[in-house]
């Protein structure tokens, strides 16, 4: 009996060590003691736009006050923690906890692989948590890559939109193009009526002298 008390004792023991173990391991990596939003520049992404299955690297600035930077990558349609990060020193539930950091640039890289989901927004938070253990929060959020994509209706519309204002162009230059050769018949017209107003100019004396001088033979013939 006293062998069986103390085997369930033990067990009872490493239970109570387990169960604390499983509620500290979370805390690992968020333990600071106050948050506040980052007045400086805020972390940086190779490309806005969520991919499936797609290697990021996330930048996160940083200085020599800086103690250790928590990452974690959160749907925002569910807040579960998603994708995996890459070299981190603790791993917990829903975020990583990176401390060996090099500060001499200015600012921290970590490798983050999304998952295979794709249509889903993600959120990318940085806690950057300094020796007095107060973090600074800074986020952006990947756009789904199908919001910068057209729809079969739209590039219809916009094609139709395009032939419409073709048309009307086509329409509208229609009488400017006529009228050039409306303005040749006229110049045409112009001049053969000032060379008919000419000849008749010139030929109006030399029909009088004519006249004349039939007049004159014809008195002469009958006198």
């Amino acid at each position: 009996m006293a062998v069986l008390g103390s085997t369930l004792l033990s067990l009872c023991f490493g239970m109570l060590l387990i169960s604390a173990s499983s509620a500290d391991y979370p805390d690992r990596c968020m333990s600071f003691s106050t948050v506040s939003p980052t007045t400086g520049p805020g972390i940086k992404i190779n490309s806005n736009i969520y991919e499936s299955n797609r290697i990021y690297t996330i930048s996160v600035p940083v200085d020599s006050s800086t103690n250790s930077v928590v990452l974690r990558a959160m749907d925002t349609n569910n807040n579960n923690s998603i994708g995996l990060w890459q070299r981190a020193d603790w791993y917990c539930n829903s975020s990583v906890l990176y401390q060996h950091l090099d500060t001499h640039e200015g600012f921290f890289k970590a490798n983050w692989q999304s998952p295979y989901f794709t249509n889903i927004t993600v959120v990318i938070q940085a806690f950057v948590i300094n020796v007095n253990r107060v973090a600074t929060l800074s986020s952006l959020k990947l756009e789904n890559q199908g919001k910068f994509l057209c729809s079969p209706s739209m590039t219809s519309m916009t094609s139709r939109t395009s032939m419409t204002s073709m048309t009307r162009s086509t329409t509208t230059r229609s009488p400017t193009t006529n009228r050039f050769p409306t303005t040749a018949k006229t110049a045409t017209s112009t001049l053969t009526t000032t060379k008919s107003f000419a000849n008749r100019i010139l030929l109006s004396p030399i029909t009088d002298a004519i006249q004349i001088l039939l007049v004159f033979l014809t008195s002469k013939l009958l006198f």
